[in-house]
């Protein structure tokens, strides 16, 4: 099977973050799309078939499957635009349905997503205590104008914002 290894957002060759992107005909099993992302390394990649008028996409990590993600919905964009040429796609997600668009210009490849459905609620204190802990912080290293707050994006994550970016480098 082939997989590509596309890096976006990147200056021609240079810099990026990269993902691995699979396009077929029909998607591997789970254990198999397991197997693959796990051997290409990257932090996720993408798989894709096609299902209707739309890609049935699936994410995921070395570790374990994931919901969303969205430098790996860049670089499919970019696959299906030098597969299948310009266009904008439907993505069904395992919960959400996007889109992604992909144009070239030459060598050049762009993309552009739709993002899924977002929303955000105040943060558990309990789990921020517990995040502050893990990552050795205090309360007081927080900016107190972006409070801790549960995100969602396509995926649900813990929104910490430091104070500053010195406590960031610190992070261990």
């Amino acid at each position: 099977m082939s997989l590509q290894r596309i890096a976006t957002f990147s200056d021609g060759d240079r810099g990026g973050n990269p993902a691995g992107v699979r396009v077929g005909q029909v998607l591997p099993d789970a254990a198999l799309m397991q197997r693959m992302a796990a051997k290409v390394g990257f932090s996720e990649t993408a798989f894709a078939a096609p299902a209707s008028s739309r890609w049935r996409v699936r994410y995921f990590s070395p570790e374990s499957e994931v919901p969303f993600c969205g430098h790996a919905t860049i670089a499919l964009g970019a696959a299906l635009a030098l597969e299948r040429g310009d266009g904008v796609f439907s993505l069904q997600l395992n919960h959400a349905e996007i889109t992604v668009e992909g144009r070239r210009d030459g060598a050049r490849i762009s993309a552009a997503l739709q993002s899924p459905p977002t929303r955000s609620v105040a943060a558990d204190p309990g789990l921020v205590a517990q995040a502050l802990n893990l990552f050795g912080y205090k309360e007081d290293d927080l900016d107190p104008r972006l409070p801790p707050a549960w995100i969602h994006g396509g995926a649900d994550h813990l929104l910490l914002a430091l104070r500053s970016r010195k406590r960031l480098s610190a992070m261990a």
